[in-house]
């Protein structure tokens, strides 16, 4: 079979749509990826096939954060995202209209969800995998947009407010017709759905009619033989775990704070620490040889050396703290982070999250010292002996090409 998955955002939400890919090419068919400029390169060295958009949609992103700021709350952020999909639009529909015939069926993500109605062509057998669950629920583990634990009205109140501003996101691109709209959300709502991510975080439930399944997160793996640069191996082995801090690739400055609180914090209650470049910290001179700044440095290499994981929340940084066993602190920042902050409080493998703007020195001392408890590091260790015994990319695979030949 031939198959089209349509990725979009940044590199974090490649990577997992590449290892499925794989997956799928494991399982002897032919699989093409559509991939913005800025991440044709990321494609094609993980062996797959590219279908350019051509739109530095990063270049856009990065622009309007340093412009604009990051919009506060989940509407204004989906709204945002809303402009990037406009301006997204027309490279997506010449990609889409040229590609169309070469492929079988479809696989969308919840960013592309509602692609293949952009343009005028025959229908093809469609999935939606999600990496996180976006959903609306009644119950706060199953729904990227609930504003409670557990089983409340106000869940699904506030799914069905946000999803409004979704469906503005994937529908309301220029040249999008009424019909194509109307086609795009029927589709949205009908075709075979699931999550790509472990169900120790997001539990599976039956929404809408539909039972959501959670098939493990899809690591993408780096090679056989890869190993840490010497600097970093050199900088373990000098001394216990340190605690690891990254919060993606945001440069404001409240992300640079937050990020020197946490250093601070680490080193107040004996910790080294090992720090992702980026936020412009690593140029301010104010740390010893204590703290390392490293650039990219595969996570399922690194975690695992960690005491604890401070991070933002992101859905695949999630998934491999997860994986390595490791307590966690979640500062998030935007969109499903704190989703995922939230989870991994609540099932008892980190601290409360702590939003990046409120992130001061006394709360990271006390979110800390709550992740370094032995507690907490024994339930993290069990919940990582789980993560790492699913199969993410097979669960995965294997579902779409069931539902596909359906």
């Amino acid at each position: 079979m031939r198959i089209a998955m349509l990725a979009a955002g940044s590199r974090g939400d490649y990577q997992p749509v590449l290892a499925v890919a794989r997956g799928l090419q494991a399982r002897g068919h032919e699989v093409g990826v559509t991939a913005t400029s800025d991440y044709v390169d990321l494609v094609e060295g993980a062996g797959v096939a590219v279908e350019e958009v051509p739109v530095d949609v990063m270049g856009y992103y990065r622009d309007h954060l340093l412009a604009h700021g990051m919009p506060v709350g989940l509407t204004d952020q989906i709204a945002f995202l809303g402009q990037v999909a406009r301006a997204m639009a027309p490279a997506v529909r010449e990609t889409l209209s040229g590609m169309w015939s070469r492929y079988d069926a479809v696989v969308t993500t919840a960013m592309s969800a509602a692609w293949p109605a952009m343009i005028d062509r025959t229908r093809k057998p469609q999935v939606l995998m999600m990496f996180l669950p976006a959903i609306p629920s009644l119950w706060g583990d199953a729904s990227l947009y609930a504003v409670r634990g557990g089983r409340s009205p106000a869940n699904l109140l506030a799914g069905m407010r946000a999803m409004r501003a979704s469906t503005a996101l994937v529908t309301d691109v220029p040249g999008v017709t009424a019909a194509q709209r109307r086609r795009a959300m029927a589709q949205i709502a009908t075709v075979p759905a699931f999550v790509a991510n472990s169900p120790q975080i997001v539990t599976p439930r039956r929404v809408g009619g539909r039972r959501i399944r959670c098939t493990g997160y899809p690591f993408l793996d780096v090679p056989e033989g890869t190993g840490l640069p010497v600097e970093v191996a050199d900088f373990l082995e000098a001394g216990p775990e340190p605690v690891y801090a990254g919060l993606g690739s945001h440069t404001v400055p409240a992300v640079r704070d937050a990020l020197r609180h946490t250093v601070d914090a680490a080193l107040a209650l004996g910790h080294r620490a090992v720090v992702q470049r980026g936020s412009g910290l690593e140029e301010q001179g104010e740390f010893d040889e204590r703290v390392l700044f490293v650039g990219d440095v595969p996570h399922e290499l690194l975690f695992p050396r960690m005491a604890a994981v401070v991070h933002h929340g992101g859905a695949g940084t999630t998934a491999q703290a997860l994986r390595a066993g490791r307590p966690q602190v979640v500062l998030p920042f935007t969109m499903d982070q704190p989703f995922f902050g939230r989870r991994v409080h609540e099932i008892g493998v980190g601290a409360a999250p702590v939003p990046t703007p409120e992130a001061s020195p006394e709360r990271l001392r006390s979110a800390l010292h709550t992740a370094l408890s032995s507690a907490v590091q024994d339930r993290a260790r069990m919940v990582g002996r789980l993560v790492r015994g699913e199969d993410g990319v097979g669960g995965a695979a294997g579902l779409i090409e069931a539902e596909l030949r359906r």
